[in-house]
């Protein structure tokens, strides 16, 4: 007898999951039921793991079939974050849903947003801008930097070191399922003007000989210091 073992060959080309969830679903407490789906695109096809990131485990009466997560006689315990991870053989995606269960009757109120206009801070330190939010329920914060989307979620955001690139206009984004509301900050970058901490000495240097003559100078940025002779 001849065994012969035959293995489908891989694929011409391989691509890493990329997931489609959206960032949050809203329901009402005691809905029959809640589907969250998580679609991944990927060559070989991803596998799909849902996990909370809130609680040890997923609630009793949610599970997970096939890619989607799906909750029964939703409750408040129910609210929280869940992350859906894909991963294939060459590659891992994350994304993350904000489940948020209402109170029957419960009353929506679009985000308000409270935020300085200006925000004046001292070249290469650290900025913060902050977005005071209120809303039911709880707006989901972006932020965008001259109109391009920024790697940040909250209510603060954090420049590590302000520079010239880093200024102009910040925009906070408030959203959830009652509304939109966005307001614009002013990044401003003040400087330290040049001081000379070590002046030149005066010096009776003989003829022939060379002499060094030394200027040091703080600010920010670093000061171009330039010499001029006069007789």
């Amino acid at each position: 007898m001849i065994l012969i073992s035959i293995s489908a060959p891989d694929p011409a080309f391989l691509i890493k999951p990329t997931i489609i969830l959206p960032e949050y679903r809203t329901v009402s407490e005691g809905y029959s039921s809640l589907v969250i789906p998580c679609y991944a695109e990927g060559i070989p096809v991803p596998s799909i793991t849902w996990e909370s990131l809130d609680k040890s485990s997923i609630p009793f009466n949610g599970k997970q079939l096939a890619h989607f997560l799906v909750f029964t006689n939703v409750s408040r315990i129910d609210g929280g974050h869940y992350m859906c991870t894909a991963k294939n053989k060459i590659g891992t995606d994350i994304k993350v849903v904000h489940v948020i269960v209402r109170e029957k009757d419960e009353k929506q109120i679009a985000p308000l947003i409270d935020a300085p206009s200006t925000v004046q801070v001292k070249y290469y330190s650290e900025g913060r801008l902050r977005c005071n939010v209120t809303g039911y329920p709880t707006p989901l914060v972006k932020w965008k930097h001259n109109n391009n989307v920024v790697q940040s979620s909250g209510n603060t955001l954090v420049i590590n070191r302000v520079t010239n690139s880093t200024t102009g206009t910040y925009t906070c984004i408030a959203t959830n399922v009652a509304g939109t509301s966005q307001a614009n900050i002013q990044l401003k970058v003040t400087y330290d003007v040049p001081k000379i901490i070590t002046p030149p000495v005066t010096s009776v240097i003989m003829g022939g000989h060379s002499h060094n003559f030394t200027c040091i100078a703080t600010g920010h940025p670093e000061p171009n210091i330039k010499w001029t002779y006069k007789m």
